[in-house]
């Protein structure tokens, strides 16, 4: 447990923010918009590099069943990274799949979203964790 440096000269300490140290995963992203004609879209892909630059993304129209959110995850050029490759185990597709019908789910039951951020969220062999998220209303 780190503590707290309070000897500092004329300090003035309002809060201490904790957070969970996790472990680095594969980085991955969710976004949504609402097209003014297509109504909310998703987007999900592979973060840092591959979506900054690459731009490795697939979309969809919202509302999706776990089969076009498979599809989503499947389209994307490094899939293969999701399924393992050189000697890297499989992520968990079933938590990415989840997380995309969630993220639909919230924007269904919520119509004054008008966009949703999830970047990055780490997946693991099991399970995913999230690191920032953003949402506007």
């Amino acid at each position: 447990m780190n503590n707290v440096n309070t000897n500092i000269e004329n300090a003035e300490i309002e809060g201490v923010l904790v957070v969970e140290n996790i472990e680095e995963g594969l980085e991955c992203i969710v976004g949504m918009v609402k097209d003014i004609q297509l109504g909310p879209a998703l987007m999900f892909g592979l973060g840092g590099i591959f979506v900054e630059i690459l731009k490795d993304v697939s979309f969809s129209l919202l509302p999706i069943d776990e089969e076009e959110a498979l599809e989503m995850i499947k389209s994307i050029k490094g899939y293969e990274l999701l399924q393992g490759c050189r000697g890297n185990n499989s992520k968990d597709i079933s938590a990415i799949i989840k997380l995309l019908k969630n993220v639909g789910d919230l924007v269904k039951d919520n119509p004054d979203i008008s966009e949703i951020d999830i970047n990055p969220f780490f997946v693991y062999e099991e399970g995913i964790k999230i690191v920032d998220a953003r949402v506007i209303i």
